[in-house]
Formats: structure tokens, sequence, C-alpha cells
């Protein structure tokens, strides 16, 4: 149990920093749009939800992607604190 609890502190971790580089510095304008048509996945709540939040300016949608990652740095962080107290 130890040795799984670092494993998965680091790597919540490791997955936050990449959502915040790849966030702030890797994506462009046109990623934040959806190209996909409406339906096709079978995913149907899903697809209604990311079209909803594709009506939402730039900078409100960059900003949730932040607080995303910032959340697996966060819960990365209380794993490896609840593992060491």
């Amino acid at each position: 149990m130890n040795k799984v609890s670092v494993f998965t502190g680091a790597f919540l971790i490791l997955w936050g920093i990449s959502i915040l580089y790849s966030s702030l510095f890797k994506m462009k304008k046109e990623d934040y749009k959806d190209k996909g048509v409406f339906g096709v996945s079978g995913y149907i709540e899903l697809e209604f939800l990311f079209s909803l939040l594709h009506k939402l300016p730039l900078g409100v949608i960059k900003g949730l992607i932040v607080l995303i990652g910032i959340s697996f740095i966060g819960l990365g962080i209380i794993v490896l604190y609840l593992k060491y107290s």
C-alpha cells in the first residue's frame, strides 16, 4: 500500500503539471473549439456538456482547465501527505 500511494500521489502531481503546461503554453486558440459532429460518439451527455462549454469565452475555458490541473496537483499532494503523516 505504501508504494501504491506514493506512485498515485506522484502520478497525480505529474498529470496536473502536464495539464497546466499544455493548457498554458502548448494549446492554441483553435484547440479549445470542438470540431466534432454532435451525437456520433454515443455519449450524448458529454457532447452536450462540451457544446455548452464551447459557447463560453476562451478565458473562462482556459481558467477551467487550469483549475482542473491545480486540482490534480492538490489531490496528489493530499495523497502524499496522508501517506507520510
